[in-house]
């Protein structure tokens, strides 16, 4: 029977599979968190050696993140990440600490450790969709008039002129709210990156 269910749907299953997986990790179910690591753990660990360069190493990183996601399973916040986008994120983060103990002699640059793009890499996808969804919380939590004035000078390209003249409000006004929103949101990035596991 051919499956006529478009890839967004499936997608969507997927992710639903995952945050009942994760709910049953919070409640303690071990099953849980193996079955995550069936459906994650070839993904994490193609990351970790990437990262890496060593097998034995990125195992070590992948088995610490699957324990701090069975950890902190009753912290997860299904609307700021996927279950999947947090954990290679986690293991992102434990490839880099990694990095940062190695002696300074056989240290590579984190930069040049970041995994590199090749066809079919879910990585810098992921990422791009994690940071993505920091970016639509932290902009939700602005003032209306904040975001507002942020959503037309960055998503649809208008000066501060520009800007002025479409809401109706001095220049100076629309100067301060991009500012203070600017301000703002920068904050929220630097709290929600500072979270991360």
């Amino acid at each position: 029977m051919v499956d006529r269910r478009g890839s967004n749907e499936r997608v969507n299953e997927i992710g639903d599979a995952d945050l009942i997986l994760m709910r049953r990790m919070a409640r303690g179910e071990r099953g849980a968190l193996a079955s995550l690591y069936e459906r994650h753990g070839g993904v994490a660990l193609a990351l970790a050696t990437r990262m890496l360069g060593e097998s034995n190493t990125a195992e070590e990183a992948v088995q610490d993140a699957f324990v701090s996601m069975w950890r902190r399973a009753g912290d997860f916040q299904p609307g700021r990440a996927a279950p999947r986008t947090w954990l290679l994120t986690i293991v992102r983060n434990r490839c880099i600490d990694e990095l940062r103990r190695r002696p300074a002699t056989s240290r590579i640059a984190l930069d040049e450790a970041q995994p590199a793009a090749i066809e079919g890499d879910p990585w810098p996808e992921i990422w791009k969709r994690h940071c993505g969804d920091i970016l639509r919380v932290a902009l939700d939590e602005l003032p209306s008039e904040q975001r507002h004035v942020i959503e037309l000078g960055f998503f649809a390209g208008l000066s501060h002129a520009q800007i002025a003249e479409r809401v109706d409000a001095p220049l100076g006004t629309i100067k301060k709210r991009m500012r203070s929103g600017l301000k703002r949101l920068r904050g929220a990035l630097d709290l929600s990156y500072a979270e991360s596991p």
